[in-house]
């Protein structure tokens, strides 16, 4: 007796769920991956912003502050708001490679 309750197995019946929920974790763990890259590249670029008046609006530790405390709604109101317009928000270039003024 004690062998014959040893060999049983128990068998879960998923109904044909198991390949569904497998696709749905992934899904949900692209979108999340997604969304924290969405939310970190916003507030690097918020960051790297040389002057508060390149901004469409507000100052820098506005967005700041939107985009650590709003998380990915923030960032996305960054991206549509305040981004500075054509690239501004690079960092100015040290000089290296640029011809001097010229004399006066």
């Amino acid at each position: 007796m004690v062998t014959e309750l040893a060999t049983r197995t128990i068998e879960v019946d998923t109904g044909g769920w198991g390949v569904f929920v497998v696709m749905l974790f992934a899904l949900v763990m692209i979108l999340a991956i997604a969304t924290l890259a969405l939310w970190i590249w916003a507030l690097v670029d918020a960051i790297q912003v040389p002057d508060d008046s390149m901004y469409r609006a507000g100052t820098r530790l506005v967005w700041i502050l939107v985009i650590v405390f709003l998380h990915v709604i923030g960032a996305v109101i960054y991206l549509a708001i305040g981004r500075p317009t054509g690239g501004a928000s690079a960092r100015p270039s040290s000089g290296a490679g640029e011809l001097p003024p010229p004399p006066a």
